[in-house]
């Protein structure tokens, strides 16, 4: 599946650096299907086996410029951080053009796939003339779905703080099927940003790591509660001792 991806590589300046040669192969292997890879470096070097200081100094290379990639955009870098503020996550920078970097067995299995769909279409349309049921599966029934679901996602986009990566986090959300709990979600972000300590300073997940982390099942870090201390209560036997210590005190200083 990855034959003609990782050939490619073979082509360019990666091939310079073997630590970030391997260390992209693997994250093109562990990303999802929008290119996101939202682990840490030793979370990578767990599910791979390489040594943790190899996936660092990979990393270290990826995230660097090159004036010499054949990446277009962020000035030759592989992989781009989620979020500035903390040191893991990224996204690669060109995996729609690895996506596309199929081999032929792949196209071969898509193609096969494609044709089973399509006789099974003719097969139920042929059904139908010949005054069988339809499915109850139609083709009505996904585009209801989508327009559910852009609704839906419509209405947390409104409210997520963030506006960033719309069209990844449209994704994401469709291909995890979040239609049916959207009222859960805009619920967590309404008050995760009033309640959330890590939210209101400033430290707010991109969308699309919010929603391909489930963030919505994190607990929420809360203000400490400080509660007011009790005033004391002086009695006027207190009032009245402490008035002897002071004169006490006074007459001592006189004295000297």
């Amino acid at each position: 599946m990855y034959g003609k991806i990782f050939d490619s590589f073979y082509d360019g300046t990666l091939v310079e650096d073997w630590r970030a040669l391997v260390t992209f192969q693997q994250m093109i292997v562990l990303c999802d299907a929008d290119g996101i890879i939202d682990m840490t470096p030793s979370a990578i070097s767990r599910r791979t086996g390489i040594p943790i200081e190899h996936i660092k100094a990979g990393i270290e290379i990826l995230e660097n410029e090159d004036p010499y990639s054949r990446t277009e955009g962020e000035d030759g870098r592989r992989i781009v951080r989620l979020e500035d503020h903390r040191p893991w996550g990224w996204y690669l920078v060109n995996h729609t053009k690895y996506k596309n970097l199929q081999d032929s067995d792949t196209v071969r299995a898509q193609n096969r796939e494609r044709k089973r769909r399509q006789r099974e279409k003719e097969k139920k349309s042929q059904e139908v003339t010949e005054g069988h049921a339809p499915s109850r599966h139609t083709d009505t029934d996904t585009t209801k779905d989508n327009g559910r679901s852009a609704t839906a996602f419509d209405l947390f986009w409104s409210v997520y703080p963030k506006k960033r990566k719309k069209k990844t986090a449209q994704e994401i959300w469709k291909r995890k099927k979040l239609d049916g709990i959207a009222d859960r979600l805009i619920a967590d972000v309404k008050h995760r940003r009033e309640r959330d300590k890590r939210w209101t300073d400033g430290f707010v997940p991109d969308p699309t790591t919010y929603l391909n982390g489930e963030r919505w099942n994190d607990e929420l870090e809360s203000e400490p509660i400080h509660k007011p201390r009790r005033p004391e209560v002086i009695t006027e036997e207190q009032r009245q001792i402490d008035r002897d210590k002071a004169d006490r005190r006074l007459a001592e200083l006189s004295a000297t």
